[in-house]
């Protein structure tokens, strides 16, 4: 009875710690992406971004989802949008500021333009 016992608070244990593991991947913080806009391709929901990492740019290739927000901020004038209509405010915007933000998983939650 009280192996029994033993091992059923064995086993309560370790699942409450794998629980609090993967509650901690859950709320993985976030990735930024900073750099300039290289391309945007509406019909592919895709944005490309020139990013300096130490002393090389990098290209990135974004995929983007239909809940991804955009912020595009021109001379002062704050615009939003979500998704391909997000997307379509940054065409004719290439080299501008832009920081990215993405989940664990490099899926692009936020995009923030600044134009000058």
């Amino acid at each position: 009875m009280v192996r029994v016992l033993a091992v059923a608070c064995t086993l309560l244990a370790f699942l409450f710690l794998v629980n609090a593991n993967s509650e901690g991947a859950l709320n993985a913080k976030a990735q930024m992406v900073k750099g300039t806009i290289k391309e945007v391709q509406v019909d592919k929901n895709v944005l490309i971004v020139n990013q300096k990492v130490k002393n090389e740019t990098v290209v990135r290739e974004l995929s983007i989802e239909p809940t991804t927000e955009f912020v595009v901020t021109k001379a002062g004038k704050k615009e939003e949008g979500t998704g391909a209509n997000g997307l379509r405010l940054l065409e004719g915007l290439k080299n501008a500021n832009v920081q990215v933000k993405c989940d664990k998983d490099v899926k692009v939650l936020k995009v923030t333009v600044s134009v000058k």
